[in-house]
Formats: C-alpha cells, sequence, structure tokens
C-alpha cells in the first residue's frame, strides 16, 4: 500500500511575507505511535556499527528531497527508553560529532543545515527513542535570512558583529544564566518563551564545522546541564519540561553560531501556546520578566540536579 512518502515535497514561497515554506503531503501519514520503532530496527538489522551510541539516518518520511533539500534523523542512543539528559557526558559529546560531521557533508551542497529537537508529546513528539533532526534546505528560511542581514547592515555600518555586540552585553548583564570557558548562556531580553535560553560561543564561528573540541565537549556538557535544570524547575524527572532546540548557523564568516532553547512551559502544568498574535501575526507576548526568569534559572543551576 502507498503510504504517501513517495509523494513530492516543494518549497514554495510567500509572496507577501517574502520567505519559503515547505508542502509535505507525504509526511500526513508518517508513523505515529507505531508499536515497532524504526531506530531500534536499525539496531536489529546491523546497519549501525556496534560500537556506535549514536549516528544519523534519512527520514523516511522527508518533508524536503534533492536538489531543494535532504532531511535526516539524529539518534541520540541505543537504548530506547533513554531520554537524552539521562545521557553522560561522553555520550552527548558523540551527538555533536554526529551533528559536526553530519552538518559538514551537507553545507558543502546546500544554503543552509538546520539542526533541531522536538521534545515532549505536548509539541509533537511522535517517536520514543531519543532523537532530533536536520534539514539541509537550498534556501534560506526566514528567520535565518533576517539575522544575517541583521549582521550584514551592522558591519556595512561600521559596527562589527552583531552576535558579538549581543554577547558582549549579556556576559556583564542581569540576564546571564551560565557561562564557561568558551560558552556563555543566557535569558535574552527578546525571549519569547519565558525560560528561552541562548547559547553563543565567545569565539566567533559561524557554524558547527569550525568548532574546537573543547568547544564542542562544553557545548553537550552545557545542554545537560540546562536542559536539567528545565526539568527542575517543572518539578524533576516526573514531569519533564517539554522544549524545542534549534541550532542557528551558515557557512559564512558573518555569521554567529548560537542555540536557541525554547521551553514550552511558562510554569508548572501550564504550556507556552503560540497563539492567534504570535501566529498570525508574528507578535510574541512573553508572560514574564526575563530578568526574573534568569535569576531562577540561576538558582536552580548552582544547585546539583540530578544526573550531574
Amino acid at each position: 500500500m502507498d503510504d504517501g512518502s513517495e509523494q513530492v515535497s516543494e518549497l514554495i514561497w510567500h509572496p507577501l511575507l517574502g520567505q519559503w515554506q515547505v508542502n509535505a503531503p507525504g509526511r500526513m501519514n508518517r508513523r505515529e505511535g507505531a508499536s515497532a520503532c524504526a531506530f531500534c530496527d536499525d539496531l536489529r538489522l546491523g546497519r549501525v556499527s556496534p560500537d556506535a551510541n549514536a549516528w544519523a539516518r534519512p527520514n523516511d518520511f522527508p518533508p524536503l528531497r534533492p536538489p531543494t533539500g535532504e532531511c535526516y534523523i539524529i539518534i541520540y542512543s541505543r537504548e530506547h527508553e533513554q531520554t537524552f539528559l539521562e545521557l553522560s557526558n561522553e555520550q552527548v559529546y558523540e551527538v555533536v560529532r554526529v551533528w559536526q560531521n553530519l552538518y559538514t557533508d551537507l553545507a558543502a551542497r546546500y544554503a543552509c543545515v538546520l539542526i533541531f529537537e522536538n521534545n515532549g508529546a505536548e509539541i509533537g513528539q511522535t517517536q520514543r527513542h531519543p532523537h532530533g533532526q536536520t534539514y539541509a534546505v537550498a534556501q534560506l528560511p526566514a528567520m535565518l535570512a533576517r539575522k544575517l542581514a541583521s549582521a550584514e547592515r551592522e558591519a556595512q555600518a561600521g559596527h562589527g558583529c552583531i552576535f558579538c555586540t549581543i554577547l558582549a552585553e549579556e556576559l556583564v548583564g542581569p540576564r546571564l544564566i551560565l557561562e564557561t570557558a568558551h560558552w556563555a548562556a543566557f535569558v535574552p531580553p527578546y525571549a519569547r518563551y519565558p525560560y528561552e535560553t541562548h547559547l553563543y560561543p565567545r569565539r566567533h564561528v559561524p557554524d558547527l564545522q569550525a568548532m574546537r573540541e573543547a568547544e564542542s565537549r562544553e557545548l553537550g556538557s552545557l545542554l545537560l546541564r540546562i536542559g536539567r535544570a528545565y526539568n527542575q524547575l517543572q518539578g524533576g524527572a516526573l514531569a519533564p519540561m517539554p522544549s524545542m532546540l534549534g541550532m542557528n548557523q551558515l557557512a559564512d564568516e558573518r555569521f554567529h553560531f548560537h542555540v536557541e532553547l525554547l521551553p514550552a512551559r511558562r510554569a508548572p502544568n501550564k504550556l507556552k501556546f503560540p497563539a492567534s498574535a504570535e501566529t498570525a501575526f508574528g507578535l510574541w507576548s512573553n508572560e514574564s520578566l526575563p530578568e526574573e526568569k534568569a535569576a531562577e534559572l540561576r538558582t536552580v543551576l548552582a544547585q546539583k540536579a540530578p544526573g550531574d
């Protein structure tokens, strides 16, 4: 029976907003809540090296196909019930290396490579096995295009890198929640979600392939620490924080790599829903003060969370 996975997907230009979006009818019939796990099948059928805990595989229901794009799944663990936050620092570094290797391969052929994760059934995660996704796209999505345009304007005005300016301001401001030798994490003043956190490398690097080993290792450990802090804010492992992760990067020296973490609860048992004003008009409303949420996160991060 045809499951629709071979239906044509395409990039569509929105003439009013001046941005690209995707029509992907084949994804309507993707497996959701299936009893068999395709990722576990990779192990059972010997498709994965015996010494690999993390690996990349093609998306069985890709929203994009060459030449407009390629889509992959990044598997975080061999264990079906393990979560990302239960991984060790070394296991997370293996995930980061898979991200880097896949990014390096795809960035040579596409305008951008989107690495992201939807974590939690509340925001659409349909497969239990811990994983994230990667879309290589032939055209820049709106958010990346706008950020690159802002970087170009600031550079042309003689102001240097806009990302580095933001980083310098946040390093001495009230919204900083964590800093290490190579990274800084903060709740930006323009946060859309109450606990939204941005991670910036201190060194100006445009993408994952430009990172040094120490920077890559610290990135993995920071994702664990902040993710566990989110859970602590929401009641621990019994009430994990549904969240989204997006890596912003371009193979362009004008860009500055950064990670956006978007936790989807504004308070315990209360989801932050992007409602009409946000979705229809792009007018986001944050029900909190970034400085206050940064203080909450600093308090939790100062404690030893389970797994740290």
